[in-house]
C-alpha cells in the first residue's frame, strides 16, 4: 500500500478531482496549504513587482495499492502539466498498514 500526496495549483483541484474519479480513485483527502517551491513566484501589484514566498496551493492525499500507483500518477500528469513552473509535485510514500476502523478490514481490504 502506498499513500500519494500530491501538490497542486487550486484552480486545477475539480479538475484533478473529475479526472481521479474517471480512473476509479474517488478516495481523498484534500487540505488548503500555502507554499513554495525552489523559485520565488511575482506578481505584478500596482506596477510594482512583488515577490511572495508562499503561494496557495491545494494537497491531496490518497491511499491506494501498489499496482494502482502508476496509473494514478499518470493520471494526475496528464491532468495538471503544463510546462510552466508551479505545476506541482507527487510523492509517494510506502505505508505499513492501514485499518478500517468500522470493520477492522487491514491493508489493501481497507483502502479499497
Amino acid at each position: 500500500m502506498k499513500e500519494v500526496t500530491v501538490i497542486l495549483r487550486p484552480k486545477m483541484y475539480f479538475k484533478t478531482k473529475e479526472a481521479l474519479d474517471k480512473a476509479g480513485f474517488s478516495a481523498l483527502s484534500a487540505q488548503e496549504v500555502i507554499g513554495r517551491g525552489k523559485k520565488a513566484v511575482q506578481y505584478d501589484f500596482d506596477n510594482e513587482v512583488v515577490s511572495h514566498r508562499l503561494v496557495a496551493k491545494r494537497m491531496v492525499t490518497m491511499f491506494v495499492r501498489d499496482q494502482d500507483v502508476d496509473f494514478l500518477v499518470r493520471t494526475i500528469v496528464e491532468t495538471n502539466k503544463t510546462n510552466h513552473a508551479g505545476d506541482g509535485k507527487i510523492f509517494v510514500s510506502p505505508v505499513k498498514d492501514g485499518i478500517r476502523i468500522r470493520t477492522g478490514e487491514r491493508g489493501n481490504e481497507a483502502v479499497v
